[in-house]
């Protein structure tokens, strides 16, 4: 007769133990990296955009805004809370509001009226808060109410998963961990 191979029932069991603790040690770790991801994106997406107004009021020689947006993208809410998303915008008559609320088409629009430049929608999962609910950049690149810092915290914060964004008076972004307060 010929010996069958394959796994025996007790052989089965025993492996089906080991990848369930496996499993169960792995899975949690992997749920922390995924939340520090999703903070650290979240966290460069502001610094991105906080770079885009600085670079902006220099290179047109006006102000440029980033502020908490409302609920539609369209125009700046007087919320400290920036979960909502926030909206950069070229703000060419220097009067600290979004004049025109639409993005500009065209090269033209930029002379004549005050243009969306980039909106982030809202965050998933985190909390985002500031002291202040925009941050205006003069033409010569520096934030006219700086220095400003940002929390960025997830919703059910453990250990790091909580980020300061401070930006500096000369308009330069510093990102830390920090433990959950």
């Amino acid at each position: 007769m010929k010996r069958q191979k394959g796994l025996t029932l007790i052989e089965l069991l025993i492996s089906i133990v080991v990848l369930t603790v496996i499993l169960a040690l792995g899975i949690p770790s992997f749920m922390q990296f995924i939340k520090n991801n999703r903070l650290t994106a979240q966290a460069n997406n502001l610094v991105v955009s906080v770079q885009l107004a600085r670079s902006e009021a220099v290179k047109r020689g006006s102000g440029a805004i980033i502020c908490a947006a409302n609920a539609d993208l369209d125009g700046c809410s007087a919320d400290t809370d920036w979960a909502t998303g926030w909206i950069v915008f070229a703000d060419l008559d220097q009067d600290g509001d979004l004049t025109e609320a639409e993005e500009c088409t065209t090269e033209a629009d930029f002379d004549v009226k005050d243009c969306i430049l980039r909106k982030d929608g809202p965050l998933s999962r985190n909390t985002l808060t500031a002291g202040s609910d925009n941050l205006h950049f003069l033409p010569n690149g520096l934030a006219s109410n700086g220095p400003l810092t940002f929390t960025l915290k997830a919703d059910d914060c453990n250990y790091q998963q909580q980020r300061s964004i401070t930006i500096t008076t000369q308009g330069y972004p510093i990102t830390a961990k920090q433990n959950c307060s």
